[in-house]
């Protein structure tokens, strides 16, 4: 009983996580779409596509890869949990 306990709080942390990763973008690019992914190839946890409008700077864009791609860091070396996500357009 106690690893369905496990794998039932890892699911929320990870729903926590896509949620904070979601506002994230959000706050930087409120337009951008978000789509989330929990295909597994490997070893990793869930996957998180950003689509931002085809308007936004490209010096807009690289802020959003950075601040999404240290988040994601943080989340990994925090929680063991592996987001993959990137930037599409």
């Amino acid at each position: 009983m106690p690893r369905i306990h496990r794998k039932v709080d890892r699911l929320e942390l990870l729903d926590s996580k896509l949620s904070e990763l979601t506002a994230l973008v959000k706050d930087i690019c409120p337009l951008a779409e978000v789509e989330i992914s929990f295909e597994q190839y490997e070893d990793e946890d869930a996957h998180i596509a950003i689509h931002p409008p085809v308007s936004l700077e490209a010096k807009e864009v690289e802020r959003l890869e950075n601040a999404f791609g240290i988040r994601c860091n943080d989340i990994l070396v925090d929680t063991g949990l592996f987001i993959i996500g990137a930037v599409q357009g």
